[in-house]
């Protein structure tokens, strides 16, 4: 019996070092990946490349996430991106994208609408697993995406007093 014991001590204490070495590596693995970098990176890169300043909200959802990481794409339709995870949730997204406002946008027939107290309308729908709100200001269009699991908690309230935090 103590045989035993002993063994799966020892099996969980392999496990758990496991475990850690795959947390702490979630960092490592996005920005070694040349795909993200650190946001700050990302907005010098894309405000540079459009020239101008980017407003940014200074108010997140109410989710203590893990990660946050940048990427800039200046091809075809220049993107800015930050995503923020949830390591240990496996399914908790959101994800602010941003681009000139001279890219023409749609929206799904069923979006809709919300007046902000700024005059702005926010446009927000759902597709597959994600809620996407839209808005445009200082002729940039942001969208927001949260996913399905996140939806819950990141209301259309709560989405608009984030909006209000930009500056």
């Amino acid at each position: 019996m103590k045989k035993i014991s002993v063994s799966l001590l020892l099996f969980l204490c392999i496990q758990i070092h496991h475990v850690e070495a795959i947390t702490t590596d979630l960092g490592k693995i996005y920005l070694e990946g040349g795909e993200y970098t650190e946001v700050n990176e990302a907005i010098q890169e894309c405000e540079a490349f459009l020239k101008r300043d980017i407003a940014l909200p200074t108010r997140l959802p109410p989710i203590a996430f893990t990660h946050v990481f940048g990427s800039f794409d200046p091809k075809h339709v220049p993107q800015l991106s930050i995503y923020y995870l949830v390591e240990n949730a496996g399914r908790t997204h959101y994800t602010l994208n941003i681009v000139d406002n001279v890219y023409e946008r749609s929206f799904p027939k069923d979006a809709k609408t919300v007046k902000l107290p700024d005059g702005n309308e926010m446009v927000y729908y759902k597709r597959s697993d994600f809620v996407h709100f839209n808005i445009v200001k200082n002729d940039f269009q942001y969208t927001f995406t949260v996913d399905k699991v996140s939806a819950d908690t990141i209301t259309v309230d709560g989405m608009v007093k984030i909006i209000n935090s930009m500056r």
